[in-house]
């Protein structure tokens, strides 16, 4: 009950920063400092970097995406971030909160591997959900910066998805002796990967540029999240849950 008590007190003060102007980021930045005391009460708690499921992955990401805000804060309009930023990590905390809650680690966990894809896939899906957030202000103030931000935000997210899909593949081959299965869950992470690599090409080759690609960036998102939280519940998968 605690911890949802703190989680929904960041939430809200993430929420009110919408508001904008100074105000906004003082609401804001109470936020961030709830959401990272939490995170690290989930660390000592658990006594290990609090990625090995779902609930405080989830908070993890939505804590990096909320710290892109410094990034932002020196290239674009203070109202423009607020009205938009908060709105996504709002989006993954609420997410996180249905998520059970685990305060074990599996054996098969305990790998330095594990930890390796974990680390680049939080990042990876960070990356890209911030690219996506980029892409969302170009549409909105056909700003060019915005637009290249978001495209080279993307690219290294890809990047780092891309890595973490191999560091994964050989701690999986370690602990189940494959490096591969076709349940739905891989699939849409396949499905994912494939949406940014037509993304990224298209736009390397300049098939298409500006808004068509503001809009394929930015819709990724939704991949995104199908891909990890939606497929499950929709579609099922018999393999692990994290």
């Amino acid at each position: 009950m605690i911890n949802l008590f703190s989680i929904l007190v960041f939430i809200s003060l993430y929420g009110v920063s919408i508001i904008g102007g100074k105000r906004g980021v003082i609401f804001y930045i109470f936020g961030l400092l709830f959401h990272i005391g939490y995170i690290i009460y989930r660390g000592l708690v658990l006594g290990r970097l609090p990625i090995t499921e779902r609930h405080d992955i989830l908070l993890v990401v939505a804590l990096i995406v909320a710290l892109s805000f410094f990034y932002m804060y020196k290239k674009i309009s203070l109202d423009i971030i607020l009205s938009t930023l908060p709105l996504f990590v709002v989006i993954f905390c609420f997410f996180g909160i249905f998520q059970e809650r685990i305060d074990t680690i599996e054996p098969h966990m305990n790998s330095k591997w594990f930890y390796i894809y974990m680390i680049l896939f939080i990042l990876g899906y960070s990356l890209l959900t911030i690219g996506s957030i980029a892409g969302i202000f170009y549409l909105r103030e056909k700003a060019i910066l915005y637009e290249a931000i978001q495209y080279r935000l993307t690219l290294l997210g890809w990047l780092l998805f891309s890595f973490s899909l191999i560091a994964g593949s050989v701690w999986f081959y370690l602990v189940y002796g494959v490096y591969w299965i076709w349940t739905a869950k891989e699939l849409w992470t396949t499905i994912a990967w494939f949406y940014y690599s037509f993304y990224l090409h298209g736009r390397m080759i300049e098939l298409f540029k500006g808004r068509p690609a503001s809009l394929l960036g930015s819709a990724g998102f939704v991949v995104l999240i199908f891909s990890y939280i939606g497929v499950m519940p929709v579609l099922g998968s018999p393999w692990i849950q994290f």
